[in-house]
Protein backbone atom coordinates (compact mmCIF):
# COMPACT_ATOMS: atom_id res chain seq x y z
CA UNK A 1 0.00 0.00 0.00
CA UNK A 2 1.51 3.04 -1.30
CA UNK A 3 1.11 6.46 0.90
CA UNK A 4 1.17 9.79 -0.76
CA UNK A 5 -0.56 13.40 0.51
CA UNK A 6 -3.50 12.48 -1.58
CA UNK A 7 -4.79 9.06 0.24
CA UNK A 8 -7.74 9.35 1.88
CA UNK A 9 -8.17 8.54 5.86
CA UNK A 10 -10.94 6.23 6.96
CA UNK A 11 -10.83 5.04 10.84
CA UNK A 12 -12.76 3.53 13.41
CA UNK A 13 -13.28 5.21 16.61
CA UNK A 14 -14.02 3.85 20.14
CA UNK A 15 -13.10 2.86 23.29
CA UNK A 16 -11.59 0.86 23.68
CA UNK A 17 -10.85 0.15 19.91
CA UNK A 18 -6.94 -0.78 19.68
CA UNK A 19 -8.52 -4.53 19.85
CA UNK A 20 -10.59 -3.95 16.58
CA UNK A 21 -10.40 -6.04 13.49
CA UNK A 22 -11.54 -3.26 11.20
CA UNK A 23 -8.41 -1.93 10.37
CA UNK A 24 -7.53 -5.91 9.39
CA UNK A 25 -10.65 -6.24 6.87
CA UNK A 26 -10.94 -2.97 5.50
CA UNK A 27 -7.07 -2.52 4.46
CA UNK A 28 -7.36 -5.87 3.06
CA UNK A 29 -10.88 -4.39 0.58
CA UNK A 30 -9.05 -1.43 0.25
CA UNK A 31 -5.87 -3.28 -1.57
CA UNK A 32 -7.77 -5.46 -3.26
CA UNK A 33 -9.93 -2.89 -4.97
CA UNK A 34 -6.93 -0.53 -5.73
CA UNK A 35 -8.13 2.64 -3.72
CA UNK A 36 -5.72 5.10 -2.37
CA UNK A 37 -6.93 5.06 1.25
CA UNK A 38 -5.79 3.46 4.34
CA UNK A 39 -8.33 2.97 7.56
CA UNK A 40 -6.42 2.76 10.90
CA UNK A 41 -7.99 3.02 15.13
CA UNK A 42 -8.60 6.14 16.77
CA UNK A 43 -9.29 5.86 20.49
CA UNK A 44 -11.27 8.39 22.10
CA UNK A 45 -11.89 9.64 25.39
CA UNK A 46 -15.47 9.58 26.76
CA UNK A 47 -15.74 13.57 27.09
CA UNK A 48 -13.75 14.59 23.89
CA UNK A 49 -16.01 12.26 21.27
CA UNK A 50 -18.00 15.46 20.04
CA UNK A 51 -14.57 17.31 19.80
CA UNK A 52 -13.13 14.63 17.80
CA UNK A 53 -15.82 14.41 15.08
CA UNK A 54 -15.60 17.90 14.39
CA UNK A 55 -11.57 17.82 13.99
CA UNK A 56 -11.62 14.58 12.30
CA UNK A 57 -14.45 16.13 9.39
CA UNK A 58 -12.37 19.39 9.51
CA UNK A 59 -9.21 17.31 8.56
CA UNK A 60 -11.01 15.57 5.12
CA UNK A 61 -11.39 12.01 7.59
CA UNK A 62 -13.53 10.47 4.81
CA UNK A 63 -15.09 7.73 6.69
CA UNK A 64 -15.67 6.50 10.20
CA UNK A 65 -16.73 3.16 11.92
CA UNK A 66 -17.98 4.14 15.47
CA UNK A 67 -18.36 1.56 18.29
CA UNK A 68 -18.61 1.46 21.75
CA UNK A 69 -19.85 3.75 23.39
CA UNK A 70 -20.32 6.05 21.01
CA UNK A 71 -23.00 4.97 18.55
CA UNK A 72 -25.64 7.18 20.14
CA UNK A 73 -23.32 9.92 20.43
CA UNK A 74 -22.67 9.57 17.10
CA UNK A 75 -26.55 9.63 15.60
CA UNK A 76 -27.32 12.53 17.74
CA UNK A 77 -24.28 14.59 16.44
CA UNK A 78 -24.25 13.99 12.38
CA UNK A 79 -25.30 16.43 9.93
CA UNK A 80 -28.50 13.56 8.90
CA UNK A 81 -29.04 10.57 10.03
CA UNK A 82 -30.52 7.93 7.89
CA UNK A 83 -33.94 6.38 8.43
CA UNK A 84 -32.30 3.23 10.27
CA UNK A 85 -30.56 5.36 12.10
CA UNK A 86 -33.43 7.67 13.42
CA UNK A 87 -35.53 4.11 13.86
CA UNK A 88 -32.72 2.63 16.04
CA UNK A 89 -31.21 5.86 17.34
CA UNK A 90 -27.59 4.71 17.10
CA UNK A 91 -24.84 4.84 13.96
CA UNK A 92 -21.72 2.68 13.67
CA UNK A 93 -21.09 4.18 10.11
CA UNK A 94 -20.26 7.96 9.19
CA UNK A 95 -19.59 9.33 5.69
CA UNK A 96 -18.12 12.83 5.34
CA UNK A 97 -20.04 15.80 3.98
CA UNK A 98 -17.45 17.85 3.14
CA UNK A 99 -19.41 20.81 2.22
CA UNK A 100 -21.42 20.93 5.49
CA UNK A 101 -18.02 19.86 7.18
CA UNK A 102 -19.35 17.46 9.10
CA UNK A 103 -20.97 13.52 9.06
CA UNK A 104 -24.00 11.64 7.81
CA UNK A 105 -25.10 8.28 9.70
CA UNK A 106 -25.96 5.30 9.17
CA UNK A 107 -26.33 1.99 10.68
CA UNK A 108 -25.13 -1.23 9.33
CA UNK A 109 -24.59 -3.74 12.26
CA UNK A 110 -28.25 -5.53 11.66
CA UNK A 111 -27.92 -5.72 8.11
CA UNK A 112 -24.46 -6.94 8.47
CA UNK A 113 -26.16 -10.20 10.03
CA UNK A 114 -28.79 -10.29 7.65
CA UNK A 115 -25.76 -10.21 5.17
CA UNK A 116 -23.65 -12.73 7.17
CA UNK A 117 -26.84 -15.30 6.96
CA UNK A 118 -27.31 -14.57 3.28
CA UNK A 119 -23.28 -15.90 3.07
CA UNK A 120 -23.24 -18.85 5.01
CA UNK A 121 -26.66 -19.92 5.45
CA UNK A 122 -28.86 -18.80 2.55
CA UNK A 123 -31.51 -20.74 3.55
CA UNK A 124 -32.58 -18.85 7.09
CA UNK A 125 -35.12 -17.42 5.56
CA UNK A 126 -36.84 -20.89 4.45
CA UNK A 127 -37.30 -22.20 8.01
CA UNK A 128 -40.87 -23.01 9.23
CA UNK A 129 -39.65 -21.92 12.79
CA UNK A 130 -40.29 -18.41 14.36
CA UNK A 131 -37.09 -16.14 15.16
CA UNK A 132 -35.58 -15.64 18.82
CA UNK A 133 -33.64 -12.74 19.79
CA UNK A 134 -31.93 -12.75 23.02
CA UNK A 135 -31.25 -9.52 24.39
CA UNK A 136 -32.76 -5.88 24.19
CA UNK A 137 -29.60 -3.59 23.60
CA UNK A 138 -28.03 -1.38 20.93
CA UNK A 139 -27.27 -4.34 19.41
CA UNK A 140 -30.72 -6.19 19.47
CA UNK A 141 -32.70 -3.30 18.31
CA UNK A 142 -30.58 -3.07 15.25
CA UNK A 143 -30.93 -6.58 14.45
CA UNK A 144 -34.41 -6.81 15.12
CA UNK A 145 -34.91 -3.42 12.82
CA UNK A 146 -33.07 -5.74 10.23
CA UNK A 147 -34.86 -8.79 10.66
CA UNK A 148 -38.66 -6.96 10.13
CA UNK A 149 -36.90 -5.60 6.97
CA UNK A 150 -35.86 -8.93 5.68
CA UNK A 151 -38.01 -11.97 7.06
CA UNK A 152 -41.66 -11.66 8.42
CA UNK A 153 -41.56 -14.48 10.53
CA UNK A 154 -42.87 -14.03 14.11
CA UNK A 155 -39.90 -12.72 16.67
CA UNK A 156 -39.49 -13.38 20.46
CA UNK A 157 -37.51 -11.19 22.15
CA UNK A 158 -36.08 -12.07 25.22
CA UNK A 159 -35.08 -9.59 27.89
CA UNK A 160 -35.37 -9.60 31.24
CA UNK A 161 -36.26 -5.99 31.28
CA UNK A 162 -39.59 -6.16 29.96
CA UNK A 163 -40.55 -2.46 29.13
CA UNK A 164 -37.14 -2.26 27.54
CA UNK A 165 -37.97 -5.04 25.16
CA UNK A 166 -41.79 -4.38 24.51
CA UNK A 167 -40.63 -0.53 23.81
CA UNK A 168 -38.30 -1.47 21.14
CA UNK A 169 -41.13 -3.94 19.79
CA UNK A 170 -43.49 -1.11 19.87
CA UNK A 171 -41.15 1.53 17.89
CA UNK A 172 -40.41 -1.29 15.15
CA UNK A 173 -43.20 -3.63 14.33
CA UNK A 174 -45.22 -4.68 17.44
CA UNK A 175 -47.49 -7.29 15.43
CA UNK A 176 -44.27 -9.19 14.37
CA UNK A 177 -42.06 -8.64 17.53
CA UNK A 178 -43.44 -10.86 20.72
CA UNK A 179 -41.80 -10.17 24.11
CA UNK A 180 -41.22 -12.81 26.27
CA UNK A 181 -39.84 -13.77 29.68
CA UNK A 182 -36.22 -14.83 30.15
CA UNK A 183 -37.60 -17.54 32.97
CA UNK A 184 -39.98 -19.16 29.71
CA UNK A 185 -36.89 -19.05 27.38
CA UNK A 186 -36.86 -23.36 27.17
CA UNK A 187 -40.74 -22.82 25.88
CA UNK A 188 -39.87 -20.04 23.34
CA UNK A 189 -36.97 -22.29 22.01
CA UNK A 190 -39.60 -24.87 21.12
CA UNK A 191 -39.65 -24.95 17.33
CA UNK A 192 -37.19 -22.37 16.68
CA UNK A 193 -35.37 -21.65 13.72
CA UNK A 194 -33.55 -18.98 14.02
CA UNK A 195 -31.93 -18.05 17.63
CA UNK A 196 -29.64 -14.81 18.08
CA UNK A 197 -27.40 -13.72 21.00
CA UNK A 198 -27.27 -9.94 21.31
CA UNK A 199 -26.03 -10.02 24.76
CA UNK A 200 -23.22 -9.54 26.10
CA UNK A 201 -22.85 -12.66 28.13
CA UNK A 202 -20.07 -14.73 27.25
CA UNK A 203 -18.00 -11.95 26.03
CA UNK A 204 -13.95 -12.73 26.63
CA UNK A 205 -15.25 -15.59 28.58
CA UNK A 206 -17.37 -13.58 31.52
CA UNK A 207 -21.09 -14.88 32.57
CA UNK A 208 -21.30 -17.85 29.89
CA UNK A 209 -24.54 -19.07 29.55
CA UNK A 210 -25.61 -22.31 27.80
CA UNK A 211 -28.98 -22.96 26.43
CA UNK A 212 -30.62 -26.48 25.53
CA UNK A 213 -30.97 -26.01 21.88
CA UNK A 214 -32.78 -28.92 21.85
CA UNK A 215 -36.20 -28.11 21.41
CA UNK A 216 -35.29 -26.05 18.25
CA UNK A 217 -35.88 -26.81 15.04
CA UNK A 218 -33.50 -29.90 13.68
CA UNK A 219 -32.36 -27.27 10.96
CA UNK A 220 -32.19 -24.39 13.49
CA UNK A 221 -29.18 -21.79 13.14
CA UNK A 222 -27.73 -20.95 16.50
CA UNK A 223 -26.18 -17.52 16.02
CA UNK A 224 -24.04 -15.31 18.72
CA UNK A 225 -22.88 -11.92 17.94
CA UNK A 226 -19.80 -12.24 20.23
CA UNK A 227 -16.24 -13.62 18.63
CA UNK A 228 -14.31 -13.55 21.42
CA UNK A 229 -13.70 -16.03 22.18
CA UNK A 230 -14.90 -17.69 18.86
CA UNK A 231 -16.67 -21.09 20.61
CA UNK A 232 -18.83 -19.64 23.55
CA UNK A 233 -21.20 -21.78 26.00
CA UNK A 234 -23.47 -21.07 24.43
CA UNK A 235 -22.37 -22.18 20.40
CA UNK A 236 -20.57 -25.46 22.56
CA UNK A 237 -24.54 -26.03 23.69
CA UNK A 238 -25.41 -25.70 19.75
CA UNK A 239 -22.70 -28.01 19.02
CA UNK A 240 -23.99 -30.41 21.63
CA UNK A 241 -27.36 -29.91 20.36
CA UNK A 242 -25.85 -30.93 16.52
CA UNK A 243 -27.46 -27.59 15.19
CA UNK A 244 -25.66 -25.23 12.93
CA UNK A 245 -24.31 -22.50 14.55
CA UNK A 246 -22.06 -19.08 14.05
CA UNK A 247 -20.30 -16.79 15.87
CA UNK A 248 -20.11 -12.94 15.55
CA UNK A 249 -16.50 -12.81 13.08
CA UNK A 250 -19.00 -12.76 10.15
CA UNK A 251 -21.32 -10.23 11.54
CA UNK A 252 -18.19 -7.72 11.31
CA UNK A 253 -17.44 -8.69 8.12
CA UNK A 254 -21.10 -7.94 6.90
CA UNK A 255 -21.48 -4.76 8.35
CA UNK A 256 -17.92 -3.72 7.48
CA UNK A 257 -18.78 -4.45 4.00
CA UNK A 258 -21.83 -2.74 3.97
CA UNK A 259 -19.81 0.45 5.38
CA UNK A 260 -17.54 0.15 2.63
CA UNK A 261 -20.57 0.58 0.23
CA UNK A 262 -21.35 3.74 1.92
CA UNK A 263 -17.38 5.00 1.70
CA UNK A 264 -16.46 3.69 -1.95
CA UNK A 265 -19.91 2.92 -4.09
CA UNK A 266 -18.66 -0.99 -4.16
CA UNK A 267 -19.73 -3.98 -2.19
CA UNK A 268 -16.87 -6.12 -0.89
CA UNK A 269 -16.53 -10.02 -1.34
CA UNK A 270 -18.05 -10.60 2.29
CA UNK A 271 -16.96 -14.23 1.98
CA UNK A 272 -13.36 -12.79 1.70
CA UNK A 273 -13.43 -10.50 4.37
CA UNK A 274 -14.01 -13.18 7.19
CA UNK A 275 -11.59 -15.36 5.48
CA UNK A 276 -9.43 -12.50 6.49
CA UNK A 277 -10.60 -11.95 10.06
CA UNK A 278 -10.53 -15.71 10.48
CA UNK A 279 -6.61 -15.82 9.39
CA UNK A 280 -5.85 -12.32 11.82
CA UNK A 281 -7.66 -14.24 14.86
CA UNK A 282 -6.08 -17.63 14.52
CA UNK A 283 -2.54 -15.77 13.91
Amino acid sequence: MKISGSTELYAVLGNPVRHSMSPVLQNAWIQAHGFNALYVALPVELEDFEAALQGLAASDVCGLNITTPFKERAAQAALRQSDRVKLVGAANCLSLDRAGRGYDANNTDGDGLVVDLDARASDWRDSAGHIVVLGAGGAARSILAALCVHSQTAICVINRDQDRAQKIANDLNPQQILVRTWQDLPQHLAGAGLVINATSQGLNNQSPFSPDFSPTRSEAIIYDTIYSPRMTAYLESAKAAKRRHFDGLGMLAGQGALAFQHWFGVLPDVKDGLRTLEKAVSA
